[in-house]
């Protein structure tokens, strides 16, 4: 653990929160791209008011949908569909820590009477009980500069997979701009 830094713990609360609005911008970005490949209507008016759980759902849905036409060869799209059931765990894991530590209370811990903070709490508001003991369980965590190092990883690893999803798709999608035209009476064709 490196020497507490308040400056730094408030920033990587921050990054995090960021980090995240770009796996959700990111998933309707997959969205809006197989759903209009060709950007005929632009902005799109779609997957703009669900949840993240249930934008996830929706672009997982579209995005397993599209791979067959992709005609990306049977090795390759499984490996897709296992880089999306990868995601799909990962998406859920960050989620639930995105919630968990935005939702927290953070109390800060002063260390003189000039008012220093010696360190931050963060605390789940939500009391439970302890299903064995009925004791109340209070989820509680010293925070550091290395604190949210784990979130971070995953949402870099779900970054990956997303761009590599998306990039695929740019490459690989058929857009009717690619269908073959009939030739006019008349031309060789």
């Amino acid at each position: 653990m490196t020497a507490f830094s308040e400056a730094q713990v408030y920033q990587r609360i921050g990054e995090l929160a960021v980090s995240y609005q770009w796996i959700e911008s990111r998933l309707r970005e997959i969205g809006w791209f197989i759903q209009d490949p060709d950007r005929k209507v632009w902005p799109p008016p779609t997957l703009r008011s669900e949840s993240s759980q249930e934008l996830f759902r929706k672009v997982s849905r579209l995005f397993l949908d599209a791979l067959p036409l992709c005609d990306l060869g049977p090795e390759l799209e499984a490996d897709f569909r296992g880089a999306w059931a990868t995601a799909t765990r990962l998406f859920d894991e960050v989620r639930r820590a995105r919630n968990r530590i935005l939702h927290s209370a953070f109390i800060e811990l002063k260390a003189s009477s000039h008012g220093e903070v010696a360190g931050i709490v963060r605390a789940n508001p939500r009391l439970e009980r302890d299903p064995e003991t009925g004791q109340l369980l209070f989820e509680h965590e010293m925070l550091s500069d290395n604190s949210f190092d784990s979130e971070m990883r995953m949402i870099g690893e779900l970054s990956l997979i997303l761009n590599r999803c998306y990039m695929q798709l740019i490459a690989r999608l058929p857009h009717e701009d690619d269908k073959p035209t009939e030739a006019s009476p008349g031309s060789s064709a």
